[in-house]
């Protein structure tokens, strides 16, 4: 299936903004998923006002990064925003604000859309920002989803009429897949793939771009375990590895969630932050009451959780909370695979520990930041 084509609306002052957003959304454009374009993608020689408009006619998916930058931009309020907006009207194209900064949108035209980030919390305003573009991330991700679906469930163009038979037969292409492709409005023509695809020379910059992209996400991913690694005053692990790591996680079939219970969330913001590097959701609990209650109330479900060994909580029949948590999941009907991210280093005392907890059903156990990585891609790889 053809990616969906997303067109981002921005002011320049908010362009480092739109390249973070960028770099987390080069895992979706790694998979084929979405095409993105935005007004630097102009090569020298191109009109960039008539670019736009073509970009914009075009997309499947329209992003309005929200800022008093944004909204005090006489370009985008008349022109992309108009187009925007109206386009959402008919509904031949998605459009969803993303709110960058803390701004009044109680008058904007587009305050009736679903935004984003989750309860339109700016994204500057969250303590750690990889979350915020992870909650974005997988709102687009699901915005993408449904685009693709209406494609598969649209009936297919009707066919050209016949050509008179003077004239040569030219073949039509098929549609782009869209239920606006299959009927089209008027006066607009039918979007057919070659409207769709990029020329080759510019797919080839925008490959060579995600590569750029994909190449700093990893390299983040690494540095925020090589600082896990040192602020526990472990040994690290080498690129290569880590590099590796990175690749198998992005490279998953669909987007993962984690719960993560412990009472100090403060002792793992490196490895939160790797996580969030490489879209992986993380839901932070601190109690095994918490965990059980969020994992009865969640509709959408966990691919694994992780837990500390102790807690300061009162363990009912175990010997630690982390073993009262495994006991209580073990009555469940089903439960994720459950991995232990400790702070045990003597040899002995983790051997007992390790055994304790495998024979309580617990997936594995970590007490390094890259081995906890490398049990994480292990339980992800078990689904």
């Amino acid at each position: 299936m053809e990616p969906v084509d997303l067109f981002y609306s921005y002011a320049h002052e908010d362009e480092k903004l739109r390249d973070e957003l960028d770099g987390h959304l080069a895992l979706l454009r790694r998979k084929g998923v979405i095409r993105p374009w935005h007004d630097r993608g102009i090569v020298p020689g191109q009109e960039w006002d008539k670019a736009i408009d073509e970009q914009l006619a075009m997309a499947d998916l329209i992003l309005l990064l929200v800022s008093m930058d944004f909204l005090n931009s006489d370009y985008i309020w008349g022109k992309e925003l108009a187009t925007a907006i109206e386009r959402a009207r008919r509904g031949d194209a998605s459009v969803i604000p993303v709110l960058l900064r803390a701004v009044d949108l109680e008058d904007a035209p587009f305050a009736h859309l679903q935004g984003l980030p989750t309860d339109l919390r700016p994204v500057t305003s969250w303590p750690n920002r990889d979350e915020a573009w992870t909650d974005v991330a997988k709102g687009i991700r699901r915005a993408v989803e449904a685009i693709r679906q209406r494609w598969a469930s649209a009936p297919p163009p009707a066919p050209p009429p016949a050509a008179p038979p003077e004239a040569p037969s030219v073949p039509r292409a098929s549609g782009f897949g869209t239920a606006v492709a299959s009927v089209p409005l008027p006066e607009e023509p039918v979007r057919t793939l070659e409207m769709a695809r990029p020329a080759p020379r510019m797919a080839a910059t925008r490959d060579a771009r995600t590569d750029a992209l994909l190449e700093r996400t990893i390299a983040a991913f690494a540095n925020e375990l090589a600082l896990a690694a040192r602020i526990k005053g472990v040994q690290g692990i080498g690129s290569g590895e880590a590099e590796g790591l990175a690749e198998a996680l992005i490279d998953m079939p669909a987007q993962k969630r984690v719960l993560w219970v412990d009472d100090r969330p403060e002792n793992n913001r490196h490895e939160l932050a790797a996580l969030a590097k490489l879209q992986v959701e993380v839901v932070n609990v601190r109690s095994t009451g918490e965990a059980i209650a969020c994992l009865d109330a969640d509709e959408e479900g966990f691919d694994l959780i992780l837990s500390d060994w102790d807690r300061a909580e009162p363990a009912a029949t175990a010997s630690s909370a982390g073993l009262e948590l495994l006991r209580m999941l073990a009555a469940r009907p089903r439960r994720p695979p459950v991995i232990f991210y400790h702070a045990e280093f003597d040899p002995s005392r983790r051997a007992a520990r390790r055994e304790c907890l495998l024979r309580a059903g617990a997936f594995g156990e970590a007490v390094r930041p890259g081995e906890l990585l490398a049990l994480i891609r292990s339980a992800f790889a078990s689904d």
